[in-house]
C-alpha cells in the first residue's frame, strides 16, 4: 500500500512541478525581450501596384498606403482594442473602423458639439515634429497645419463631389486646437477627415519645395519613419524617425516607437516571385497571400504563422445603368442569373470565398443583411438560372443576345483576370458577348473618373464605412459610382443618414439597412464571390496578430510596433 501511495505522490508532485515549469515558459515567452533594431521586409496588401502620388490634393485612394508610414491621420483604430489586446476587432478590414475603438493619433482628444452650434473641436498632441528636410528645419506641428491642410484638399480641383462639403469656417483659438464649424452635420466625419483615404496631415513646406509635393523626396511628415528611397517596381524604404513621438507598451515596460529600424516595402508584380521570397525567409511578412498557395505553404514552411481575412476588396462588374443595354434592369437581372456564382465558389475557390459580402461586408456590424434573411428578389440574384437569363434577355428585346465591352486593368492580380475570364465563359452561354478593355491601372482608374468607361467596368473596390459606401459608388455624380447610377430614393435616404443630427446611431443603421437592400434589388452590378486572403508571417516577426489596416490603407502604426527576433531568424537557418 505505502509502494502505491508513494507513486500517487510522484505521480501528483511530477505534474505539478511540468505545470510551473509550463507556466514559467509561458511567462517567459510573454516576456520576452524586445529587440528595438532591425529590418523588417514585407509586401503589403497591394505589392503590384507602384505609387500612384505622394500628394493628398490629387484624391487618390492609394495615397494612404504610400506616405502612411511618414505622414500621420488626426485619427486611428487603436490597436490595444485588436488581437494584440482587448480581441475587440480584428482590424482586417481596409477602409472600416467601428467608432468604438477609434482613437486619436495627431490628436490628443476631441468634442463633438451639436448645439448651439454644429462644431468639431480638436486639441493636438504637443510636440510633435515635423521631419526635417533640405527645405524645411524640423519645426513642431500646430493647429494652422491642420487647417492648411484640409483647406487644401477641400478646394482641389480633384475633390470628390460631396466629400467635404461640411467643412466651415476653420478657427485656430491657440497653436494646439483647430475649431471646424460645421456647414451641416455630417455623421461620418471621423472617416471624412480623421483616418479615411486623402486626410494625411504633410507639411505645408512640401507644396513650395522644389518639384513640388508629388516628388516623393519631398514627402515630410510627423510619422515613424522617413520616405529614404524608391524604386519603381522593386521597393519602398523607410527609415526610423529618431525624434518621432510615439511609444507603446509592452510586458508592462515602455519603448519608444518605431520598434524596428527599416521597413523595406517590396513592390513585386509576379506572385511566384513573392511566394520564393517568402519560403526562403527573405520576405518576413506577406499580408496579402491567395488561398491558392495557403495548403503547399504549410506543408513546405509549417513554422509560419497564418490568418485569414475576407478579401480586402469587392470585385464586381459594374454596369452603366445610364446606357443600352444595361438601362434596363431585366438584362442586369439576366447578368447575374447567367453567372454560377456558388460553382465559381466551389470549383475556382476551393471553397475558399464569401457568396454574398458586396456592397458590405459581414464585418459592417449593425448594417449587414445575411444573404438568407434578404427578400426573395435580392436572392435570387445569388442563383444560377440561365434558362430564367435567356427569357428576361429575350422579354428586354436582346433573345440573340448582345455584344459589349467591359474595362478591366490588365496589371491586376492574376486571381481577378481569371474571374473575368471566368464571367466571359458564363455569358456566353446566353448568347451575351463580352470584349475586355485592357489597360494599365492608371488608365483604367481614369476611365472611371471621368466617366469615359466602357458599358461595364470590372470594379476594384474596398469599402470605406458604411455611410461612405453608398455615397461613393451609388450616389449621383460620384468619382466610385461605374454604374452611373442616379436614383432620387437613393440620393435622398443617404442625405437623411448623413446630414441629420438628431438621428440616433440605431435609427441611421435600419435606414443603410434598407438602402442596400433596395439597392442590391435593382441589381447594379454583377457581384462576384469575395475571396478570403491570407496573412502570413515567420515567428521571428514579433508583436504581430495578423492586423493588416488602422484606417483606409494604412498599416504603418501595426508595422511600427513589429520587432525582428535576428537571432530566432539566424537559428532558424534564414
Amino acid at each position: 500500500m505505502k509502494k502505491k501511495s508513494y507513486s500517487w505522490n510522484f505521480l501528483a508532485f511530477l505534474s505539478l512541478s511540468l505545470l510551473f515549469i509550463g507556466i514559467f515558459i509561458s511567462g517567459a515567452e510573454a516576456a520576452e525581450k524586445v529587440v528595438t533594431s532591425g529590418t523588417l521586409t514585407y509586401t503589403d496588401l497591394h505589392p503590384n501596384l507602384n505609387a500612384l502620388t505622394w500628394d493628398n490634393a490629387d484624391w487618390n485612394w492609394k495615397h494612404g498606403y504610400d506616405t502612411g508610414f511618414v505622414v500621420e491621420h488626426l485619427l486611428m483604430g487603436d490597436l490595444q482594442k485588436g488581437p494584440r489586446g482587448s480581441k475587440q476587432y480584428s482590424f482586417e478590414n481596409v477602409g472600416y473602423i467601428p467608432p468604438d475603438v477609434i482613437t486619436g493619433e495627431l490628436l490628443e482628444s476631441w468634442e463633438v458639439k451639436k448645439k448651439p452650434l454644429m462644431q468639431l473641436i480638436f486639441h493636438l498632441r504637443k510636440g510633435v515634429m515635423w521631419q526635417e528636410k533640405p527645405f524645411m528645419k524640423a519645426r513642431e506641428l500646430v493647429a494652422d497645419d491642420v487647417v492648411y491642410n484640409l483647406s487644401r484638399l477641400k478646394n482641389s480641383p480633384k475633390a470628390i463631389p460631396l466629400y467635404l462639403d461640411f467643412l466651415g469656417k476653420m478657427e485656430t483659438p491657440n497653436k494646439y486646437t483647430v475649431v471646424i464649424n460645421m456647414a451641416e452635420w455630417n455623421m461620418d466625419w471621423p472617416y471624412l477627415i480623421g483616418w479615411g483615404y486623402y486626410d494625411g496631415i504633410p507639411a505645408p513646406e512640401q507644396e513650395k519645395a522644389p518639384g513640388g509635393p508629388r516628388q516623393w523626396q519631398n514627402l515630410t511628415g510627423t510619422g515613424p519613419y522617413m520616405l529614404t528611397d524608391y524604386k519603381e517596381g522593386h521597393s519602398q524604404n523607410y527609415t526610423r524617425n529618431p525624434n518621432y513621438w510615439g511609444y507603446e507598451t509592452i510586458n508592462g515596460q515602455k519603448y519608444h516607437l518605431p520598434l524596428n529600424d527599416k521597413i523595406v516595402m517590396m513592390i513585386i508584380k509576379d506572385e511566384m516571385t513573392r511566394m520564393t521570397l517568402l519560403r526562403t525567409g527573405k520576405l518576413d511578412l506577406m499580408m496579402n497571400l491567395n488561398w491558392k498557395y495557403v495548403a503547399e505553404l504549410k506543408k513546405s514552411c509549417p513554422r509560419l504563422k497564418w490568418a485569414r481575412h475576407i478579401g480586402p476588396q469587392h470585385f464586381s462588374v459594374a454596369m452603366r445603368m445610364d446606357r443600352k443595354p444595361f438601362n434596363d434592369i431585366r438584362v442586369r437581372r439576366a447578368m447575374n442569373l447567367a453567372i454560377n456564382k456558388q460553382e465559381m465558389i466551389d470549383s475556382f475557390f476551393k471553397g475558399n470565398a464569401e457568396l454574398h459580402a458586396y456592397p458590405f461586408y459581414p464585418s459592417f456590424r449593425g448594417v449587414y443583411t445575411p444573404l438568407e434573411k434578404m427578400p426573395p428578389s435580392v436572392r435570387e440574384l445569388y442563383t444560377y438560372n440561365p434558362e430564367k437569363a435567356k427569357k428576361l434577355l429575350a422579354e428586354a428585346g436582346y433573345p440573340n443576345g448582345f455584344t459589349f465591352k467591359a474595362d478591366m486593368a490588365g496589371d491586376a492580380d492574376q486571381s481577378q483576370l481569371d474571374q473575368c475570364a471566368i464571367v466571359a465563359a458564363y455569358l456566353d452561354k446566353v448568347g451575351v458577348k463580352m470584349e475586355l478593355q485592357m489597360t494599365d491601372y492608371p488608365s483604367y482608374l481614369a476611365k472611371m473618373v471621368k466617366k469615359t468607361h466602357s458599358e461595364a467596368y470590372f470594379l476594384i473596390n474596398a469599402p470605406g464605412t458604411p455611410i461612405a459606401t453608398f455615397r461613393k459608388n451609388f450616389v449621383t455624380g460620384e468619382t466610385w459610382n461605374p454604374h452611373i447610377m442616379s436614383n432620387p430614393y437613393v440620393d435622398k435616404t443617404w442625405e437623411e443618414v448623413v446630414k441629420d443630427p438628431n438621428l440616433t446611431e440605431k435609427q441611421a443603421s435600419e435606414k443603410m439597412r434598407n438602402l442596400i437592400i433596395y439597392i442590391l434589388d435593382q441589381a447594379p452590378a454583377i457581384s462576384l464571390p469575395v475571396p478570403y486572403y491570407y496573412t502570413a508571417w515567420w515567428p521571428w516577426v514579433k508583436n504581430y496578430q495578423g492586423e493588416v489596416r488602422v484606417g483606409a490603407q494604412r498599416s504603418a502604426p501595426i508595422m511600427a510596433r513589429i520587432w525582428i527576433d535576428e537571432e530566432l531568424k539566424k537559428n532558424m537557418g534564414y
